[in-house]
């Protein structure tokens, strides 16, 4: 019968505990990663959308988008007006995504909430929130300098 020596378990534990220190710092990041991930992609879908239909307004003269509870409306540059019906709204961006971002509710970090009338903004962390509003003469979401993150920093995160 044959079994392992000691050095040769020392050494399989060598290798196992120099690939746990290649492997450990790629994962630490992670969440971050799926952070940035997420608010990018909803800010990307927003501008989509907005863009989508100032696109329509630009090539049809007689185009009339309104909400689906016709509170917001188009403006003179042809972008709406209003992204959804106001703060304390539970469903982010209903007038411009087919299917609503919903707002955080009672979590406090990677979630997004209206503070103010076309003001967003999302908890990063609960140290770090991201403020951004909606800029409807260009139909843009712009950062703002926000708790514990510049306009600068959120810039970076964003786009």
């Amino acid at each position: 019968m044959k079994a392992f020596t000691l050095i040769e378990l020392i050494f399989a534990i060598v290798i196992i505990g120099i690939l746990a220190a290649v492997a450990i710092p790629k994962f630490t990041n992670l969440t971050t990663h799926a952070k940035n991930s997420n608010i990018k992609s909803i800010v990307a879908s927003v501008h989509s959308s907005i863009e989508n239909i100032h696109g329509k307004w630009l090539v049809d003269d007689e185009y009339s988008w309104s909400s689906s509870d016709g509170l917001a409306t188009l403006n003179e540059y042809g972008y709406p007006d209003k992204l959804d019906s106001g703060s304390g709204e539970s469903e982010l961006f209903k007038y411009v995504l087919k299917i609503p971002v919903p707002s955080c509710g009672t979590k406090k970090s990677g979630c997004l909430e209206e503070w103010d009338d076309n003001r967003y903004e999302y908890f990063y962390t609960p140290n770090k929130i991201l403020k951004f509003d909606y800029n409807a003469t260009d139909g843009r979401l712009e950062c703002i300098d926000g708790e514990g993150i510049t306009k600068e920093e959120c810039e970076k995160i964003l786009y």
